[in-house]
C-alpha cells in the first residue's frame, strides 16, 4: 500500500507538535524551575487561546509540559491519543447499546441498524486517528505552511464521522446517549482545528520569529496560502498527487454531457472513453456474459490482493450491475474502475430510508473507503426514486476522491462527498432534493447538473453543505457547469420550486461560479434550512457566485442574508478555484486529469 496520502497527513499533523511542542524548547537535565514553569503554562495559555473548549486543551498541554524532557512529538501524541481514547469510549458505549438489542426481536430494528452505523463511523475516524500515532515517530515535520490546509481536512473528517454518528441515530434517547459520550471527543477536535487553523498567530504570540512565514494571509475559503500563489494557479492541469500513470488511465480526452433521454430513467448521451493505452492492463474484468474473469464487481473487489502495490485496475464490462451495494474498502487502496461509458456500464441500486429506514450513509448504491479511489465512464444510479427519500447513488470518504467522465443518478441525496478532498470532472449529476451534499471538500468542474421532477409539494436544491465551523476544510465548488432541468422536470419547471441550494450546518459553503444557469432556479437563488437547529444557519453560511450566466443567473433579486454575498472580482474569485480552494495543484495532476486550477 502506497502511504504517501498518510505521511502527508501525519506531516500536517505535526504542524500542530510544532505548536504545542514550544512548550518544551526550553529544556532541563533536572526538575523545572518556578520560571521554567511559567514559562510553560504561558505556551500552553497561548496554544489554548483560541480555543473553544480550554479546559480540555489545558489539561492536554500542560500535563504533557510536566515532563522535561517532553519532544514535539509526546505533545502531539498526547493531542491526538486523548482524542482517540474518548472516541474508544464512544464506541464501546455504541457497541454496549447494540448488544443490548441483538435479541431476536431487536437485532432487525431501525436503532439496532443505527447504531451498527454508528459503530462503523466510530471506526473510521479511530483508525485514521490510530494510523497518525503509528507513524508519527517515524516522521519529520515539513514547511508549516504546507500542512495547515491538509490536516484541517483530516480533523474535518474526524469530525464528520462523529456527526453522521450521532445524526444517523433516530431514537430520542440513543442519539441524547451518543452525543454525550462524544461531548470530550468533539470538543478535543474542534481544539485542535482552532489550534492548526490560527497556528500562525499563536506562534507570533508566543515570540518565534517566523520569518517570511509571517506574510502569510488568509483567503475566504479558511486555506493559508502565500497571496502570490494565487497568481501561479491560472493553468491546466491536475492536482499533483495524480501521477503519470493515473493521468494515462483517466485519459486526456475531455468527455462530453449529453442530455436526458425525454422519457424514462436518465439516460446520457456521450461519446465512448478514449481507450486505456495498449502498455495498461486491467488486474480484473469484469463481464456478466462470461468474457472476463468475474461476473460481478464484488467478486473482482474481493479478489484484490494483500499488500498489492500501485493502482488496482477493474475493468467494467457494459452492463447493468445490481448488486445490492457495493463497497471499496478500507483496505483496498488505489482502486481504479472504469467502464465502456456512462450510458453502457451501470451499477444501480435501490437501497432507501423513505420504504427501508436505511439510514442516509448505508443508502449508497457504491461506497468508496480506501485511500484515492478513481472512477470513469460509470454509471453510479440509485433507482427508487422520491419515495425513498435520502437514497444515495455513489457516497465517497476516500481521500483524493477523482471522478470522470462519470454519471451519479438518483432523487434526495444523490451524491455524497461525505469526508476529503473530492474531484469530479465531466460528469453529470441528477437529483431533486440536497442531491449534492457532504462534510468533505468537493470540487464539481465541466460537468452538467439536472433537476428532476420531485415529488408532489416537494422543492428542488442542488446542494446542501455541511461545514459546521468557518476553521473547517469544507464546501463545494461547481465551477464552469451547466445547471439545467431534466426531461421530465423541463415541461412543468415552473410547478416546482428549484435552488441553488440551502444551508445544512451553519458554516454550508457553497459556490457557484462560472456556470450556465437555466431559468428553472427561483430568482432568490438559494433557500433556509427549516429545521429547528438550522434555522438560522443562512445568517452565518459562505453562499456564494461569480461570473455566471444564463437566465437563472441574474441576482437582482438574490436572498438577502448575511451568509450570501455576490464575488465581487477574480482576486477574491481565485480563493475558490481548484488550485486554492482545495490545494489541487498538490495532487490532482498525478492523476492525469486535466483539470482547470484556476479561473
Amino acid at each position: 500500500m502506497a502511504n504517501k496520502i498518510v505521511i502527508s497527513i501525519v506531516s500536517l499533523v505535526l504542524v500542530v507538535a510544532a505548536v504545542l511542542g514550544v512548550v518544551a524548547v526550553i529544556k532541563s537535565s533536572g526538575s523545572k524551575s518556578d520560571k521554567d514553569l511559567s514559562t510553560s503554562n504561558k505556551a500552553a495559555d497561548s496554544v489554548c487561546k483560541p480555543t473553544e473548549y480550554k479546559e480540555a486543551c489545558k489539561k492536554v498541554a500542560v500535563e504533557v509540559a510536566k515532563n522535561s524532557s517532553a519532544t514535539h512529538e509526546d505533545y502531539i501524541i498526547a493531542t491526538i491519543r486523548a482524542t482517540a481514547d474518548e472516541l474508544q469510549k464512544a464506541l464501546k458505549k455504541a457497541s454496549t447499546a447494540k448488544d443490548d438489542l441483538d435479541d431476536d426481536d431487536k437485532k432487525d430494528s431501525p436503532s439496532h441498524r443505527d447504531l451498527e452505523t454508528c459503530e462503523k463511523m466510530l471506526g473510521y475516524a479511530k483508525d485514521e486517528l490510530q494510523q497518525v500515532l503509528k507513524v508519527v515517530s517515524e516522521t519529520e515535520a515539513v514547511s508549516l505552511a504546507q500542512q495547515i490546509d491538509p490536516i484541517l481536512v483530516w480533523l474535518t473528517a474526524v469530525r464528520a464521522y462523529q456527526t453522521t454518528c450521532v445524526e444517523e441515530i433516530r431514537d430520542e434517547k440513543l442519539k441524547k446517549d451518543m452525543q454525550e459520550g462524544l461531548e470530550t471527543s468533539n470538543e478535543l477536535t474542534y481544539n485542535a482545528q482552532k489550534i492548526v487553523y490560527n497556528v500562525l498567530d499563536i506562534l507570533k504570540d508566543i515570540g518565534v520569529d517566523l520569518g517570511e512565514l509571517g506574510d502569510l494571509q488568509l483567503p475566504p475559503t479558511g486555506s493559508r496560502r502565500l497571496l502570490d500563489e494565487l497568481h501561479e494557479i491560472e493553468h491546466y492541469g491536475f492536482p499533483s498527487w495524480v501521477s503519470t500513470t493515473d493521468r494515462k488511465l483517466l485519459g486526456s480526452k475531455k468527455g462530453g454531457g449529453g442530455k436526458l433521454k425525454p422519457k424514462g430513467q436518465a439516460i446520457f448521451k456521450t461519446p465512448p472513453p478514449p481507450p486505456l493505452p495498449p502498455t495498461v492492463k486491467p488486474n480484473a474484468i469484469v463481464a456478466q456474459d462470461g468474457s472476463g474473469k468475474f461476473k460481478s464487481i464484488k467478486q473482482a473487489l474481493a479478489a484484490y490482493p494483500p499488500n498489492h502495490q500501485g493502482r488496482y485496475i477493474i475493468y467494467v464490462k457494459a452492463g447493468v450491475y445490481n448488486e445490492g451495494q457495493i463497497i471499496v474498502e478500507k483496505k483496498h487502496n488505489n482502486v481504479y474502475m472504469y467502464g465502456d461509458g456512462r450510458t453502457k456500464t451501470i451499477i444501480t441500486g435501490t437501497l432507501n430510508f423513505g420504504i427501508q429506514k436505511i439510514s442516509t450513509s448505508q443508502t449508497a448504491t457504491v461506497v468508496a473507503l480506501g485511500e484515492r479511489f478513481m472512477a470513469r465512464a460509470i454509471c453510479f444510479r440509485n433507482t427508487i426514486g422520491p419515495a425513498g427519500h435520502q437514497a444515495v447513488a455513489f457516497r465517497s470518504q476516500s481521500p483524493h476522491t477523482v471522478m470522470v467522465d462519470c454519471s451519479f443518478e438518483g432523487y434526495q441525496d444523490t451524491l455524497y462527498y461525505h469526508a476529503h478532498d473530492q474531484f469530479y470532472k465531466n460528469c453529470a449529476i441528477s437529483g431533486t432534493v440536497d442531491f449534492i451534499f457532504g462534510f468533505g471538500r468537493a470540487y464539481i468542474q465541466d460537468s452538467e447538473i439536472f433537476v428532476r421532477k420531485p415529488d408532489k409539494n416537494q422543492a428542488s436544491m442542488v446542494t446542501a453543505d455541511g461545514r459546521t465551523k468557518f476553521e473547517e476544510a469544507g464546501g463545494v465548488v461547481l465551477h464552469n457547469c451547466k445547471i439545467m432541468p431534466a426531461a421530465e422536470l423541463a415541461p412543468v419547471k415552473g410547478q416546482y420550486a428549484s435552488y441553488l441550494g440551502r444551508p445544512w450546518k451553519p458554516s454550508a459553503t457553497s459556490v457557484i461560479m462560472q456556470c450556465d444557469i437555466g431559468d428553472l432556479i427561483k430568482p432568490e437563488g438559494w433557500t433556509v434550512w427549516e429545521s429547528p437547529e438550522g434555522k438560522n444557519n443562512h445568517m452565518s453560511c459562505m453562499f456564494r457566485e461569480f461570473g455566471n450566466r444564463g437566465p437563472g443567473s441574474n441576482m437582482a433579486r438574490r436572498v438577502k442574508w448575511k451568509g450570501f454575498q455576490p464575488i465581487k472580482n477574480q482576486k477574491e474569485a481565485l480563493g475558490f478555484t481548484a488550485g486554492t480552494f482545495m490545494m489541487a495543484g498538490a495532487w490532482l495532476p498525478q492523476y492525469g486529469v486535466k483539470a482547470n486550477l484556476g479561473l
